[in-house]
């Protein structure tokens, strides 16, 4: 009977809220290994979900709901997604929506770039979304970025968590709650960002539960005393939406994750900051910054990077083509260092020296890095260049600038 109750609330909150937002619909993840595996009333509940899958969107979870950075293999993360995806299939479960949620954020920010593989290979997942890009507070400065073909989305947070379930038993008070909702953080949330994206647990819905109070009172709220037309779409047309409002977004910046607790915690055992270099020599172009290069690894505490198949001894990360691949494939190109306090890695690309995000994107993830540069005189270098290109092109180059 309690399961009864509290589908039947669900679907009475949907209808609500459809009748405020249109086309208002729960979109509902499932990890099929609980399925059936509760006691009586439980699995009563899970049943009742099924008949009426239709009444709602999916998106999956992983299989045993655990966190997809705990996989480093690739194709046992994939295995483990088939599982949810066969179970989806077995009882009817529509998962054409192109969205997905990771577990506790998992491997979505800071990239765990086995989950974006697996996600696309079995799921062909389009959208995700988390509340931990760049930082998960302050909540007003979320954004969204797009890595892998895979559009994210900027998550809020609504106040309700697992245990956040009657309305006299909210932390604070529930005068906190109804401050939050009349103008308050929830309100200045749903007020200040165009596209919002909430998360709650499911026991927070059913009777009085708050799922239904918080969500039902703070679209009222909205409509009572702003002119704002509140409307629900499908994950892969919110994010395009999202997407042609902040085209700005869709590159992201890769920050150093273990400046973070929250993005250390949800980050591959596996991974280390250490792996990271410690200076950089940025440049510029014909000033002697390869001949350093080589004269800096004859050191025995100094190690360079691997060598790069297309651009040789140079990464070439922070300032082209090869940004969009993310921190795995940066730290790839370096060893796990003996000894972290004594060994000092490097990278020289003299392509940093003359590009404008350099600067933001190496302060955002080598925060400590020192840098060196190499400067002479500028005719020097200028007629360096110029016999550069006459080698490359010919003689009938034209030397533009230095």
């Amino acid at each position: 009977i309690t399961f009864f109750f509290l589908f039947q609330s669900l679907l009475n909150a949907q209808n609500k809220l459809r009748n405020l937002v249109p086309n208002f619909t729960f979109n509902l993840g499932f990890s099929g290994k609980f399925y059936h595996t509760g006691t009586d009333d439980e699995d009563i509940g899970d049943d009742m979900l099924l008949q009426h899958r239709n009444e709602f969107w999916w998106f999956p979870h992983m299989w045993s709901h655990m966190q997809p950075h705990l996989f480093h293999n690739v194709t046992v993360l994939a295995e483990q997604m088939r599982l949810n995806m066969i179970f989806a299939q077995e009882h009817g479960i529509p998962t054409d929506m192109g969205y997905a949620v990771a577990p506790h954020h998992s491997g979505v920010y800071p990239i765990h770039s086995q989950l974006y593989e697996a996600w696309k290979s079995v799921w062909g997942i389009k959208v995700t979304s988390t509340e931990e890009y760049p930082h998960l507070r302050p909540a007003r400065y979320r954004k969204g970025f797009i890595h892998n073909g895979i559009k994210v989305l900027p998550r809020q947070t609504c106040g309700l968590f697992t245990h956040t379930i009657f309305y006299n038993e909210y932390p604070g008070g529930s005068r906190e709650l109804d401050r939050s909702i009349r103008g308050g953080e929830l309100f200045l949330t749903l007020l200040l960002n165009p596209i919002s994206i909430f998360m709650t647990h499911l026991s927070n819905y059913g009777n009085d539960r708050l799922g239904l109070y918080t969500f039902e009172s703070l679209v009222k709220f909205v409509q009572c005393w702003t002119q704002l037309r509140l409307q629900t779409l499908p994950p892969v047309q919110l994010a395009e939406k999202y997407f042609q409002i902040f085209p700005e977004e869709r590159d992201p910046l890769w920050q150093n994750p273990c400046n973070d607790k929250r993005h250390k915690d949800i980050w591959s055992k596996e991974k280390t900051c250490d792996r990271l270099p410690k200076f950089l020599v940025i440049g510029p172009q014909k000033t002697g910054t390869t001949a350093l290069f080589f004269f800096l690894t004859l050191h025995p505490a100094i190690t360079s990077n691997f060598p790069s198949p297309v651009t040789f001894e140079e990464i070439q990360f922070f300032n082209g083509q090869n940004y969009h691949r993310g921190i795995d494939w940066y730290m790839e190109f370096f060893p796990f260092p003996s000894n972290a306090s004594t060994d000092f890695m490097f990278e020289k690309s003299a392509t940093y020296f003359d590009t404008e995000v350099v600067a933001k994107r190496a302060a955002a993830l080598l925060p400590h890095a020192k840098i060196i540069s190499v400067l002479i005189n500028p005719v020097e270098r200028a007629y360096s260049w110029y016999q550069v290109c006459v080698a490359h092109l010919g003689e009938g180059v034209l030397l533009l600038g230095i």
